[in-house]
């Protein structure tokens, strides 16, 4: 077998491509695109065959149409707010359990209102709807 002779510059190519795969395979995406290139055939019939999963694509390529008209700082505010609220909707459902919400009247509702964190969460929902409202009237 022959030597194999590469220029540095090739080095360096083979080497970035060894950390890419290190990296693919650290996140667990190298195994996801083995399977997909050893079995491309059977995954595009699964997928064809998935309506549900088809229509999932046709709603999920709807919503990508308003992201591709983001601005970038737009972008960087959405990513921001997407992440904090993730974080605090993550939270807040590790500390509800829906079989032991309360069932709450009118009464009891006003009561909430004293909470700060019900104010809070309330005015998070209240300032959201205000700005919907702006956004489906055109003024956003």
């Amino acid at each position: 077998m022959s030597e194999l002779k590469l220029t540095p510059e090739e080095v360096a190519a083979v080497k970035e491509l060894a950390e890419v795969a290190l990296a693919l395979k650290k996140g667990g995406t190298l195994g996801i695109l083995k399977a997909m290139t050893e079995n491309g055939d059977k995954l595009l019939e699964t997928v064809a065959e998935e309506k549900a999963l088809l229509r999932l694509m046709g709603v999920g390529n709807a919503a990508l149409e308003p992201v591709r008209e983001l601005e970038t700082a737009e972008v960087r505010e959405i990513s921001w707010n997407t992440e904090e609220l993730v974080r605090a909707l993550l939270k807040a459902l590790a500390k509800t359990d829906p079989k032991e919400v309360p069932k709450v009247g009118m009464t009891a509702a006003l009561g909430y209102l004293r909470d700060e964190d019900v104010q809070k969460g309330l005015g998070f929902l209240l300032t959201l709807a205000k700005n919907l409202g702006a956004a489906l009237n055109g003024k956003l």
